[in-house]
């Protein structure tokens, strides 16, 4: 798989093949040879993050069931002039 990455220095947008390497390896631009990343840090960075995956379902759930477990006559009660 090949993913792209552009150099903050010049510019340069390239195509970078990140299965192959270590990650402690560096990304280096081809034009002007500027460090970019590593493969380990630009592999972290760009891979879903699951903890607020979980966080957003468990505020929904959440929110869910408070809203199921509400009361159908949960209104604001009028008040009534007694006779």
């Amino acid at each position: 798989m090949k993913d792209t990455i552009s150099c903050t220095r010049c510019g340069n947008v390239q195509s970078v093949s990140l299965e192959i390497h270590a990650e402690w390896d560096e990304i280096n631009c081809t034009e002007c040879e500027e460090f970019l990343d590593t493969v380990g840090h630009w592999i972290d960075s760009h891979s879903p993050n699951y903890s607020v995956q979980i966080l957003n379902r468990c505020r929904g759930l959440a929110l869910q069931m408070a809203r199921e477990n509400r009361p159908l006559n949960d209104h604001q009660l009028t008040l009534r002039a007694s006779a």
